[in-house]
């Protein structure tokens, strides 16, 4: 299926540009590209402790519930 996308001029002017940076074949790959990476989760998004914990994880016995 295909569609047609009306967009003025500077906007594919930008598409264009980008589909050049990404070395992207179409701008059907350009654009999936582009809203993937919007989509992704952002950093922020896995704590504050992220990547600061080495190792593997051990509790301590009085933490422990009996």
């Amino acid at each position: 299926m295909t569609t047609t996308v009306a967009v003025r001029d500077d906007t594919m002017h930008l598409l264009r540009l980008v589909k050049e940076e990404l070395q992207a074949e179409t701008f059907d790959e350009t654009i999936k590209t582009l809203v993937l990476h919007l989509k992704k989760p952002k950093e922020s998004f896995f704590g504050i402790g992220k990547g600061k914990i080495k190792g593997e994880f051990m509790r301590e016995e009085i933490d422990r519930f009996s």
